[in-house]
């Protein structure tokens, strides 16, 4: 089992650029040489090794994408590892990187890459990727408005507020990326940072014109009246990789036993996530706001069960 070590490349605006970086940062996979990145490819099996500690405290965002950590908990794989995880709900998932750093978070769940590979390439903190969260799907990531603000095509979104949970995160990156595609000057367009269990009402209260949400907010803004106007993840964006498991390089360093049986546990509920998805839907009510009615209609995203550099 492995641990990709987040490369030291810089995101720019440019979509083909960031996209490459993207790539390339979890692609540091192979070996390492002096002061560069580095992953560690043992492959022992946690039960034949000493856990260097057995409590764990993951910050996670209340999003589809961490359905496979508290499937994984509800199902006891965490438990048959030896580990006694605590799930400690955010709402940013950059809020708790002073946490990781001051000790009191191990690991924070459904992280978009973007965010977590600037942090780490501006020195904010040396991290590790250790599984994988979700790949997006055409209608579980996008752009939402209401019909009385006329904005019924990507066009029309020139000019307009949107707002995302964090700035020059995924959501803008890819956001981008589309508008861009369909003739939208990408600087035309106005960013407001609202946490996502917020952007609903922000919409309803026309403080911004739209939002660029995720499950299970996305289903939420429907059921406001909202309509989808561009999706996030079709052409260019298409099964874009939206979020993963971090931890710092020095606390996988300190505890490598546990942090590979976390990493093998996660991935047993990955694995039943992705082959089962109503078991999605049927424990997202438990750590979302959203409704069993409205999970029984969720689109999901792809749950990868491997870290795929």
């Amino acid at each position: 089992m492995r641990f990709t070590r987040v490369g030291r490349a810089s995101v720019t605006a440019a979509a083909s650029l960031a996209i490459a970086v993207l790539a390339a940062a979890c692609s540091s996979s192979g070996s390492s040489s002096g002061g560069g990145t580095s992953t560690s490819t043992s492959t022992s099996s946690p039960s034949s090794s000493k856990l260097e500690t057995t409590h764990l405290t993951v910050g996670a965002l209340p999003v589809v994408d961490t359905a496979g950590l508290y499937l994984a908990l509800k199902n006891g794989y965490f438990k048959q590892a030896g580990l006694d995880v605590t799930v400690t709900p955010i709402q940013q998932s950059t809020a708790a990187l002073p946490d990781m750093l001051h000790g009191t978070v191990d690991i924070v769940a459904g992280a978009n890459y973007v965010s977590w590979f600037q942090a780490d390439a501006k020195g904010a903190a040396s991290l590790k990727v250790l599984a994988s969260g979700t790949v997006c799907a055409p209608t579980t990531f996008g752009v939402l408005a209401l019909p009385s603000s006329h904005i019924t095509k990507p066009a029309d979104l020139a000019g307009k507020t949107i707002a995302v949970n964090l700035t020059n995160n995924v959501q803008t990156l890819t956001t981008n990326v589309m508008l861009k595609a369909a003739g939208v000057n990408p600087s035309s367009v106005h960013y407001v940072v609202i946490p996502f269990p917020d952007m609903v009402t922000a919409l309803t209260a026309h403080r911004v014109d739209a939002i660029s949400a995720v499950e299970p907010f996305a289903t939420g803004a429907r059921a406001a009246g909202a309509q989808m106007v561009l999706s996030e993840c079709q052409g260019a964006t298409a099964n874009f990789p939206l979020s993963g498991y971090f931890a710092t390089s020095a606390w996988v360093q300190k505890n490598p036993n546990t942090a590979r049986a976390f990493q093998q546990a996660l991935e047993k509920g990955q694995a039943y996530a992705g082959s089962n998805p109503q078991s999605i839907r049927t424990i997202l009510p438990t750590y979302t706001k959203i409704t069993p009615a409205a999970a029984a209609k969720l689109a999901l995203n792809t749950y990868p069960a491997t870290l795929d550099a």
